[in-house]
């Protein structure tokens, strides 16, 4: 009988140069506008937790709140008030993340149970800095009237308050796509006119290790389409914005090496200028990091294998200083998360290794 291995460190208690260690548990992280807070999932399909980065006190703040608990991603709005995005119930983790998942509103002061606005959507949303304004995407999985399950709609729609509670109000569709191209709308930037996202290609005919993620932006006024980095074979997924609006986190696989079906899993967190020159730098150093023995009952030598440790789903505070991030396992589930990082991005300026830029392929042009 194979013996389990002992109990190992957690990644970020001997972290790379620059970073420091939030919490060895928790997902998705993200900023409050005042840049006192962060918010995250305590874990998958799970409550709201926020963290005092003061204090480093941590609040469960849906625990006790109404009958629904299985969150999977929270953001701020420019009010205060939270933005919560998950299904009313767990079934099954592709039909609850991917089909039923909807959004929910609850007020800054957490005192009453998150209201539910009425629209199922694809993974994430942007949140406006400057409005009760938000952006997202449906597909067919999500809204049947669509047509065909994929195809996809991204919208940029006005959060209404009134008597009656918050509901979504003005709406307007600002992209399209089908065939296996599945877009997800990230941040919003200059002044909320342009909507960055990922738009990820899962079409059928390619192989499964050859799956990408591009980034690009859409003008909400005229649907103008800019595509800022389209490398073959990579996933380069855009993840945070940071204030100055020219660069975003970017979730990179363009240096990891085949690893089976897992070649499209990102490595480590990138900055990239948007401006349609494909430069990059890199933030993060967790994938050379010691990999963690974790259980696995299809593993090829046995119940146990070693994986690789990523840094994903990052967020920039508002003033600029810091990048609070996820850490995860290579053969994890995208957005299982286990636990939160800090790197200080003013330390890390100043340094040799934000001077290492290189430039990757644009792809399509840049208008």
């Amino acid at each position: 009988m194979v013996q389990p291995p002992v109990p190992q460190p957690h990644v970020l208690d001997d972290p790379p140069p620059f970073h420091s260690k939030l919490l060895g548990y928790g997902e998705r992280p993200y900023w409050s506008p005042d840049g006192t807070r962060i918010a995250f999932i305590e874990r998958n399909y799970g409550d709201v937790c926020e963290l005092d980065l003061a204090t480093r006190v941590v609040r469960n703040i849906t625990h006790g709140l109404g009958e629904h608990h299985t969150f999977l991603r929270v953001l701020y709005l420019h009010n205060g008030d939270y933005l919560l995005i998950g299904p009313r119930e767990f079934k099954h983790r592709d039909i609850s993340r991917h089909v039923e998942s909807e959004l929910w509103l609850l007020d800054k002061d957490a005192q009453t149970p998150p209201v539910p606005l009425g629209r199922r959507i694809f993974e994430g949303a942007a949140v406006s800095t400057h409005a009760s304004r938000i952006a997202y995407a449906v597909t067919g999985r999500n809204d049947p009237s669509l047509g065909a399950a994929d195809k996809v709609e991204c919208h940029v729609t006005e959060i209404a308050y009134g008597p009656d509670g918050p509901r979504l109000g003005a709406d307007q569709i600002i992209y399209r796509t089908a065939g296996g191209y599945l877009a997800e709308p990230q941040d919003f930037r200059h002044g909320d006119t342009e909507v960055i996202m990922a738009e990820y290609d899962f079409r059928r005919e390619l192989h499964p290790d050859h799956q990408r993620c591009v980034v690009k932006g859409v003008d909400i006024a005229t649907g103008q389409v800019r595509t800022y980095i389209n490398e073959p074979h990579v996933h380069n997924e855009c993840e945070g914005i940071f204030p100055d609006g020219e660069h975003c986190c970017l979730e990179s696989s363009s240096d990891m090496e085949p690893h089976g079906k897992y070649t499209i899993k990102t490595r480590d967190l990138w900055k990239l200028k948007l401006d349609g020159s494909g430069r990059r730098v890199r933030m993060t150093h967790f994938y050379d990091r010691p990999p963690r023995i974790v259980a696995s009952p299809n593993a090829p030598i046995g119940p146990w294998h070693t994986a690789p440790w990523l840094a994903t789903n990052a967020n920039v505070s508002p003033d600029g200083r810091w990048l609070a991030f996820m850490v995860n396992l290579l053969n994890d589930e995208a957005g299982f998360g286990r636990g939160l990082g800090l790197l200080d991005l003013q330390a890390w300026e100043a340094s040799p290794e934000a001077e290492a830029w290189e430039v990757a392929p644009v792809g399509e042009a840049a208008a």
